[in-house]
């Protein structure tokens, strides 16, 4: 789901404003903590079906629902364990027999006793009649499972609207349900407005009745598997207009994308539409090209406001939010829309097993951003967008990918969203374009319809490049954070050996990346690509040139997620010296180290130690010395671990000259390196 930040527009009119990117950042604020889902582990059965008769009254949030559930066992049961939360059920029947019930608020659960016991591979229906009542619940604004707004034209609500969303576990606020991703049932929402609405869902509208009660019933059928989060619910007095997809596997056939809109918003001044969705056509050409045909038969958007996110991309009918319309952000949501759109494929179509394998569709998705762009406009809008994702600044980016929420971090933030996106980024870089989407097509292929695990990723991604790539899935979405690199240089004119020193200088609790890394060097008259291996956390790699490069580039082309950290330049000494620094012992050292140095006349001398950045951390020397050997102690208990440098600096007792003065041949770095 590509869940934005709370859309706070109150009175703001989007007509006098151009939308920022953080404005519809991609995830919504976070609930009042972590939320405990009460998810139903070890079940005894296995939805094939749910019929759900939805009366939406639309003058108020009421919601009356009639579900049918078709149940098969999977082993002996003489009960069955679902999910409600803020409903209450008037009537409970399996097989037509009244059944016992019990409901579980606290664990957002209900069990139903049933009439007998069954074995494995019987069939059940259930039929619950119900309806919703939240009154008496604690829930917080976007977590309501069911969302009612009144017309309010003050407030840029056009019409009364109703419409669900229920990432993660909120189906369950609207019907009852088994309520978890891994489960996967065919449809049909069959669903009962007011004359003068429209009501979409998922999959196909097979029929609609106009009721003597000057009511309307939309019935919508969804013959592909889908799972409780990406069933929806969208009803107000719609205007309509479609658009039309023509397969990239038989342009004869077309696949009728429905737009429901308000029709001030159709092609209006301030919100248009028309202008909005008029790529979606030919994104779903770029991807149906790159991931295999549209994998259902329609497609469309529900428009909504409020909507405290941006967009959800419920199963055939994504649900966003109205500013995505603005025409004075145009062509800004094209991303946003293309993103949605991708989670067709990457969400919908192959569904995460788990909430905690969530990148497998929101970093899928936000891939798709780059790959859209990349087809549509080239690689430099792709790298645009690749460097705007770039946010090492996000607290999120902390911490590992796979399973946030045990990690104290909201489900949807930047780290599934972007970071994850990186790393498909850099996969496909890593194991080259043909491979990478071949990939694709496998997982597509293998897990269509169903569910699949970041283990099963991983396994398709081995068997299809029959090589083990476990090391680089531990390092990026099992590991914390990102590469942060130090790195200083040396040429040596009488061995012509251009030596790069590599620092990997992350937090010692993240991993030690190994990634292939290009360099480029500049020359006079030509540049040089070379890729290393860099796999330890400090690394030498020496070169051959007969000249000196004049500059040199860490990964030009952008392939790996790095960030390149400042440091003290190293000065190079090529005159004659009145001293000689050698290298620490230990090194690397747990705490305690020594340094070494002679001095060939008496001199006045400062040794200090410096970190990564250049700030200051400790004085070693400050003071006149004769000429000699000296050994002096560096205790860095009190210091993190990382990378450090020790500079001496010598000069004259009696010399008028700073010392910066006299940097040429007064001055030698060296680097040291802590771990404890």
């Amino acid at each position: 789901m590509n869940k934005k930040k709370l859309i706070i527009i109150l009175s703001i009119l989007i007509s006098t404003i151009v939308l920022s990117q953080d404005f519809f950042e991609k995830y919504n604020f976070p609930r009042n903590g972590i939320i405990e889902h009460n998810n139903l582990v070890n079940k005894n059965f296995d939805v094939l079906h749910y019929r759900l008769n939805a009366y939406l009254p639309m003058e108020d949030s009421s919601f009356f629902g009639d579900m049918d559930i078709k149940i098969l066992i999977t082993q002996q049961s003489d009960s069955i364990k679902l999910n409600a939360l803020g409903l209450v059920f008037t009537s409970l029947k399996v097989n037509d027999t009244d059944a016992t019930f019990h409901l579980y608020p606290s664990s957002e659960t209900f069990t139903i006793i049933l009439p007998r016991t069954y074995t494995a591979n019987e069939t059940i229906n259930t039929k619950i009649s119900y309806y919703r009542d939240v009154s008496t619940l604690n829930l917080s604004y976007n977590r309501k499972g069911y969302y009612w707004f009144r017309k309010n034209l003050d407030s840029k609500i056009e019409e009364n609207i109703g419409y669900t969303m229920s990432e993660p576990y909120d189906a369950r606020l609207w019907m009852p349900c088994f309520d978890d991703p891994s489960d996967k049932a065919t449809c049909e929402i069959n669903i009962t407005v007011p004359s003068g609405y429209q009501a979409g869902s998922n999959g196909l509208l097979i029929d609609v009745i106009q009721n003597p009660d000057h009511t309307v019933t939309f019935k919508w059928k969804e013959d592909l598997p889908i799972t409780t989060y990406l069933m929806v619910i969208s009803a107000s007095k719609y205007s309509i207009f479609k658009q039309y997809y023509r397969r990239v596997s038989n342009p004869a056939d077309s696949i009728e994308i429905i737009n429901y809109i308000w029709q001030v918003d159709s092609a209006g001044p301030t919100w248009n539409a028309v202008q909005a969705f008029s790529k979606v056509p030919w994104m779903m050409e770029i991807f149906s090209t790159i991931f295999g045909e549209y994998p259902f038969v329609k497609y469309g958007h529900a428009v909504a406001y409020p909507f405290y996110y941006g967009g959800m991309e419920h199963q055939t009918l994504t649900t966003v939010h109205r500013g995505w319309l603005s025409v004075n952000a145009y062509p800004f949501y094209d991303d946003y829309i293309a993103h949605e759109l991708a989670h067709q494929w990457w969400g919908d179509l192959v569904t995460c097993h788990t909430f905690k394998d969530i990148w497998l569709n929101e970093g899928f998705a936000t891939y798709s951003e780059m790959l859209w762009r990349e087809k549509a406009f080239g690689i430099q809008s792709r790298n645009e967008l690749l460097t705007r994702y770039t946010r090492f600044n996000d607290y999120s980016w902390q911490f590992a990918i796979y399973d946030p929420e045990s990690q104290g971090v909201y489900l949807f933030t930047s780290n599934v969203y972007q970071k994850a996106g990186w790393v498909l980024h850099m996969l496909r870089n890593l194991v080259g374009d043909s491979l990478f989407f071949n990939i694709l097509m496998n997982y597509r292929n293998l897990h269509a319809y169903a569910t699949a695990t970041t283990e099963d990723f991983i396994d398709v991604v081995n068997f299809t490049t029959q090589s083990d790539y476990r090391w680089f899935f531990n390092q990026w979405i099992y590991g914390k954070g990102w590469l942060k690199i130090a790195y200083e240089t040396s040429y040596d004119e009488n061995t012509k050996n251009f030596v790069l020193s590599i620092a990997q200088v992350q937090d010692n609790s993240w991993p030690t990346y190994k990634t292939p890394i290009d360099i480029k060097f500049y020359f006079p008259d030509k540049d040089t690509v070379v890729t290393i291996w860099d796999s330890l956390r400090v690394q030498n790699f020496v070169f051959s040139f007969l000249t000196q490069p004049d500059s040199i580039k860490i990964d030009p082309d952008n392939k790996v997620l790095k960030q390149i950290i400042s440091q003290p330049v190293l000065v190079q000494n090529d005159g004659i010296q009145n001293f000689y620094l050698y290298q620490n012992y230990p090194n690397p050292f747990n705490s305690i180290t020594e340094i070494k140095f002679d001095l060939i006349s008496d001199s006045y001398v400062k040794l200090k130690v410096y970190d990564l950045l250049g700030n200051e951390v400790q004085t070693l020397l400050n003071e006149y010395k004769v000429a000699g050997t000296y050994n002096i102690k560096f205790n860095a208990e009190n210091l993190p671990s990382g990378v450090y440098y020790y500079r001496l600096l010598t000069f004259p007792k009696n010399s008028k000259k700073l010392p910066v003065e006299l940097k040429d041949n007064s001055v030698q770095i060296r680097k040291m390196i802590l771990i404890k």
